[in-house]
Order: C-alpha cells, then sequence, then structure tokens
C-alpha cells in the first residue's frame, strides 16, 4: 500500500489529459468549421486528432491501468461488485463503455479520415462529423465519470 498515494496521483493526473482533451475539443471544433483554406483546415484536423484523441487514449489507458491496480490493492473496492461502492461500479461501467467507443469507432473513423486527407479521396467531412458525435459522446462520459470521481464522498 505504500504506492497507493503515488497511483492515485498518477490516476489523477491522467484524468486530468483526460479532462483537458474534453475541454479543447469545442473550440478545436470551432477554429476548424471556421477556417476556409483547405491546407490550413487539414493542419487543424490533424492536430485535433493528436490533441484529442491521442491525449484522450493516453489518459483512458493511464486511469484503466492506475485504477486496475489501485482495486487490486485497495481491500475495500472491487471489480464489478454491486453490494457497494456503487460510484466505483459505475465508473467502471463507464470506462468500459468509453473504451468500446474508442476503439470501435474514434480509432477506425480517425483512420479513415487520416486516408481521405492524405489520398484526396472520399469525403473527410463525413468521417470528421462522425468523429465529432463519438467525442462528445465520450466527452460527456468523461464530464459523468469526474463527477462519480470527485463526489462520491458526499453520498456515503
Amino acid at each position: 500500500m505504500e504506492f497507493y498515494p503515488t497511483l492515485l496521483t498518477l490516476h489523477i493526473i491522467f484524468a486530468g489529459g483526460w479532462l483537458f482533451s474534453a475541454i479543447i475539443d469545442r473550440p478545436f471544433k470551432s477554429y476548424i468549421a471556421a477556417n476556409n483554406d483547405n491546407k490550413s483546415k487539414e493542419k487543424l484536423i490533424g492536430l485535433y486528432l493528436v490533441l484529442t484523441n491521442k491525449l484522450g487514449m493516453a489518459g483512458a489507458v493511464g486511469i484503466l491501468l492506475t485504477g486496475i491496480i489501485m482495486v487490486i490493492l485497495n481491500p475495500g473496492y472491487g471489480f464489478f461488485e454491486f453490494t457497494s461502492n456503487h460510484w466505483l461500479v459505475s465508473k467502471q461501467i463507464l470506462t468500459l463503455v468509453i473504451l468500446l467507443i474508442i476503439f470501435v469507432f474514434i480509432i477506425p473513423a480517425s483512420k479513415d479520415l487520416r486516408k481521405s486527407i492524405k489520398d484526396n479521396n472520399g469525403d473527410p467531412e463525413a468521417n470528421l462529423k462522425k468523429i465529432y458525435k463519438f467525442n462528445t459522446i465520450i466527452n460527456i462520459l468523461v464530464g459523468i465519470n469526474f463527477l462519480f470521481a470527485i463526489t462520491h464522498r458526499f453520498f456515503g
């Protein structure tokens, strides 16, 4: 248990990265929509993908790994234990849903978007709209997950 405070600190840092990714999502969407120059728009889209997807995925993986280790180390917690710590079970389920959305929808759509921009074929706007939609869903779930984390002490 001597590493627990370090794990908790890392968990919070990864959560901060995930939240930062959620916060910068909307401004980037606005910048991309307002830009009419194709080359600048392509660069903004590339930066958007790097910042939101990679930062979001790094945060998700970091939270997942530190969360698993913390649950293993803390005897008061458990995996999908519905008898106590309902906040933790809710967070675990939301995290699984978020990871499912990332790996099933966002990663393939991001690859398709990058390919359509690189090859100048296909419809990059359709892929971009798909990514926007799923990132918005993830950001809402991340917000709910964050609220569970910071309010669980107030709700027994």
